[in-house]
């Protein structure tokens, strides 16, 4: 007799049962009850708000566990245990005030988003209370979140056109003003801290810096996002030996690190690669002062960052490489030419619209890796590839050559996966020029690997995708950089009518803090449409400015132009403009 699933009442069940208050088995991608009732079964958290004042509310959960006086204040109470210890204390039936939302916002940042935080740990997770400017941060991020969460959706629909036809949410306007706010007061608090109160709450502050520049990636724009990656960075070099010395240190380097690595891909591909020197556009955490947090950050990664630096670095290695062969296939120079970095980052500022900088123009002129040095940088990701694979466990490691189905323990371990086969495409692709006929040659392992990838996205649970990767590469950006990578009509057909109508379904008004998702279906139907013509995508880039507010990338009407790299059939190279539909 087979061994029948054990079904039990949790929270964690799908929506359908919890909303029929019924026990669930939780399997996936559909549970036993709602296929058999023909349900549509998905997962998910909802969230909802007690009018409920933040103030009050410490003050009621801290008499009930008894904090000492001489503890740390936080608003005028005393505060030092987890936000576990006070997530269970019990709450006043009824409190209101014009703070209502903040009880709200730390419930939702104490069950959802400290999940989704990469790199984050239970000591500052729950050690927020401890440090006002982590406090609000903490606010900051919860509001943000809310912001793009289940929100509204607008859309365009083309009869008969499902490619070009998209969906964006509409940003929950009261949540994002609150973002705005708690964003400020963390930083009046820091900006008033005296030099000892920094010194005592060095990793919390770090920790702040970080949760404010992942508000600013998910909310505001790029140029104030890498502003305040800049920020963090000078906090570390000001204060590593406050941090390292601390017993949080450890955790706030390693989120301080993975948001460095978020950082990498919007940096232009001309400038010097993380790692390769002193950059204008930082950071660099290497070399000199900060060599020593350097290695410390890289040798305590888990196996999940790991695995997201090794992609970032593959893909920012890629990107040089091939904006380099565009821009040496049009200009008809060698791609080992000493004019190569300075000639890319003045065509690529002038398509993009961006003022070329001296500083940055000097440094583009003054790098020495290109050709075949940046083949050579992918080996080294290849190797630390081999070494991510030697630390997983055995109940999570997958040959790229089996079946998929029911291999994967969890959602993460399912993008890892995709992580994983996305490196292993670049690194032949990367060595692979086009033939004669335009088309490239692809062996028959990547052909497989491409379909496994397909697989594994059609497997996972959308609904929990694009709420769980929020901070992180989601699957719709592992699908645009599939597309540059891998082309082929069934490839595309695959990607654009088969998964990204069940993304849009699962992840309809939800939204990711890299690459709006419409533009991600816009870019990759583009890249079909070239690939239709005969000429083949290695990379796009959308042509908009540094400085422009994520609202208005979310607005599906806004004309958005597109700088396109590629090669055409007889295998010569171009760079060009054109806009996105």
């Amino acid at each position: 007799m087979p061994m029948q699933l054990k079904i039990r009442r949790s929270h964690s069940g799908c929506r359908p049962c919890r909303r029929r208050g019924k026990r669930c088995d939780e399997a996936k991608p559909s549970c036993r009850a709602c296929a058999r009732l023909s349900l549509e079964c998905s997962y998910g958290v909802n969230f909802s708000f007690r009018n409920t004042n933040g103030v009050q509310f410490l003050q009621h959960a801290a008499s009930r566990l008894d904090y000492p006086s001489n503890g740390p204040c936080i608003i005028g109470v005393n505060i030092s245990n987890s936000l576990g210890k006070i997530s269970n204390a019990a709450i006043p039936a009824a409190l209101s005030s014009e703070d209502n939302l903040e009880f709200g916002y730390l419930n939702h940042f104490r069950e959802h988003v400290r999940h989704l935080l990469p790199a984050v740990s239970p000591q500052i997770a729950d050690g927020f209370l401890q440090s006002p400017c982590l406090w609000y941060a903490v606010l900051c991020i919860s509001a943000s979140n809310l912001s793009m969460l289940n929100a509204r959706v607008q859309s365009r629909t083309l009869v008969g056109n499902s490619r070009r036809s998209v969906f964006s949410p509409l940003v929950n306007i009261l949540h994002h003003n609150n973002a705005q706010k708690y964003h400020n007061m963390a930083l009046e608090y820091y900006s008033n801290a005296k030099q000892e109160e920094v010194k005592h709450q060095a990793p919390a502050l770090l920790a702040a810096h970080v949760l404010l520049a992942y508000y600013h990636h998910a909310s505001t724009d790029h140029l104030s996002f890498r502003l305040a990656v800049e920020n963090s960075v000078r906090f570390v070099l000001q204060n590593r030996a406050s941090i390292m010395d601390s017993r949080d240190g450890a955790g706030s380097l390693q989120m301080w690190y993975r948001l460095c690595a978020s950082h990498r891909p919007a940096k232009p591909p001309a400038l010097i690669l993380e790692g390769a020197g002193a950059s204008i556009i930082g950071p660099n955490p290497l070399p000199d002062v900060s060599e020593h947090l350097y290695l410390r950050c890289i040798l305590d990664m888990n196996v999940d960052d790991l695995i997201y630096d090794i992609l970032i670095k593959t893909l920012e290695i890629r990107t040089k490489l091939v904006v380099f062969r565009s821009v040496a296939g049009s200009c008809q120079i060698s791609e080992l030419s000493s004019e190569i970095g300075s000639l890319a980052y003045e065509i690529m500022n002038k398509m993009l619209g961006r003022q070329c900088v001296p500083d940055e123009l000097t440094e583009a002129r003054e790098g020495c890796v290109r050709g075949s040095h940046l083949l050579a940088l992918l080996e080294v990701q290849k190797e630390r590839l081999k070494v991510w694979r030697s630390r997983l466990h055995t109940d999570r490691l997958f040959e790229h050559n089996s079946p998929f189905a029911e291999r994967f323990l969890t959602h993460r371990d399912a993008m890892n996966a995709l992580y994983y086969m996305l490196c292993e495409i670049t690194f032949v692709e990367a060595n692979a020029g086009p033939s004669s006929e335009g088309t490239q040659a692809y062996s028959a392992n990547i052909a497989s690997m491409a379909h496994h990838m397909c697989q594994i996205a059609g497997q996972l649970s959308f609904s929990m995708s694009n709420t769980s990767d929020v901070y992180t590469l989601s699957v719709a950006e592992v699908l645009l950089q599939l597309a540059f990578a891998c082309r082929s009509d069934g490839l595309f057909h695959h990607i654009l009518d088969s998964l990204w109508p069940q993304l849009e379904m699962g992840g309809k008004g939800y939204e990711h803090s890299h690459y709006p998702t419409h533009l991600v279906k816009r870019i990759i139907a583009q890249v079909a449409a070239y690939w239709e013509k005969g000429r083949a995508v290695t990379f796009a880039l959308p042509a908009v400015a540094e400085n422009i507010s994520k609202l208005r990338l979310l607005d599906i009407d806004r004309p958005v132009d597109l700088v396109v790299c590629g090669y055409n059939k007889d295998g010569q190279h171009f760079i060009e403009k054109a806009l996105l539909p």
